[in-house]
């Protein structure tokens, strides 16, 4: 069943990819490079997080979610760059740090990845705050206070997660590009 899922991920980013390859925009600033040229980030977060998904979903036995709907919904919004930057923060301040900690030195290059990659992602919305235009903050506490609820197996909650973040990353970074 993982294996399947892993594959049809895997199609699937590389048919966006390919698809988004051939909608080539030409950029005039470094705003629009960043958001064209994600989808290679993006297929690196993806492949570091398949060495390590499933230790964490494994030990992920909490039904409560912390990506939820209204995650999304927030993600969509025309706030969507700073619910973007509170749940990057959360994972750079808080989750990434936690997990690199705990795990297996086997699982810290991937987790170093991905947090080299938000990180990067952070800055950049920092940077292109007006193309991407912000309007509102996002209010994160509620993740925050169930990761906290939540103990020790807040971090496997996070962790197992991060398919989710990228889903949402993904969605809104697409949401930003340039239509051909």
């Amino acid at each position: 069943m993982l294996f399947s899922r892993a594959l049809l991920l895997s199609l699937l980013t590389a048919l966006l990819f390919e698809y988004a390859r051939s909608k080539r925009i030409n950029c005039k600033d470094k705003c629009c490079e960043f958001v064209e040229g994600f989808p290679v980030r993006l297929k690196h977060l993806r492949s570091s997080y398949s060495q390590i998904q499933d230790y964490y979903e494994e030990n992920d036995d909490l039904e409560t979610a912390l990506l939820n709907r209204t995650v999304l919904e927030n993600v969509k919004s025309p706030y969507g760059c700073h619910v973007m930057k509170e749940i990057l923060y959360f994972y750079l301040e808080t989750v990434l740090p936690t997990a690199a900690l705990e795990v297996k030195s086997l699982y810290k290059k991937p987790i170093d990845a991905i947090g080299n990659i938000f990180l990067e992602l952070k800055r950049e919305l920092a940077k292109c705050r007006n193309y991407f235009a912000c309007e509102k903050p996002f209010e994160i506490s509620t993740i925050k206070d169930s990761y906290n609820q939540m103990a020790g197996k807040g971090l496997y909650k996070a962790m197992g997660e991060l398919d989710l973040l990228f889903n949402y990353i993904e969605n809104y970074l697409a949401s930003k590009r340039q239509k051909a």
